[in-house]
């Protein structure tokens, strides 16, 4: 996978920039978030795409880090605790937030989720303002991917399944 630290490279530079945003949505419903470290209600086995598995692999073996297998709920828990927490993928990193999807029928129209733990009292009215757009995030993060299949020697899934990130390591 040394060959490959380019890309390792590109999908962490993605994960940071999609964090900055995270955090601009985090701070205008901070008061309404119920998310703290041990909740992992959202937490569920998950496939993620190549790029992101071969980027968690690559930074987990580079930080001398060791999964052992965890919850039913999802492997990479331990203690209600993710063991993959800093390099987590990022449909881990917008769990409970406000997300806004295109429709397929109309990409104009945008539809709204969020943890049902969290804004509990009174659901405010979700704009692009204070949405995160996951469709602007999933466009980029699949382009990554499509880079680095390109330049990967060898045939990788479509997905793969978070779990399996034991085996490589």
């Amino acid at each position: 996978m040394v060959n490959n630290q380019y890309y390792f490279d590109a999908y962490f530079e993605f994960v940071r920039y999609a964090d900055q945003k995270i955090s601009e949505i985090e701070k205008k419903h901070t008061d309404k978030l119920s998310c703290a470290k041990g909740c992992c209600s959202c937490c569920e086995e998950t496939s993620v795409l190549p790029i992101e598995f071969f980027s968690i692999v690559n930074a987990l073996k580079e930080n001398g880090l060791k999964i052992q297998p965890g919850s039913k709920s999802c492997s990479m828990l331990r203690r209600s605790l993710c063991q993959i927490y800093e390099f987590r993928p990022l449909i881990c990193r917008t769990h409970g937030l406000p997300l806004a999807y295109s429709e397929d029928d109309d990409p104009l129209m945008k539809n709204i989720s969020f943890c049902e733990l969290n804004f509990k009292k009174k659901i405010p009215k979700f704009t692009k303002n204070n949405v995160l757009d996951m469709d602007e995030l999933n466009l980029e993060l699949v382009t990554l991917n499509e880079n680095f299949i390109r330049s990967f020697d060898g045939e990788l899934p479509e997905r793969m399944e978070l779990k399996n990130i034991v085996n490589y390591l």
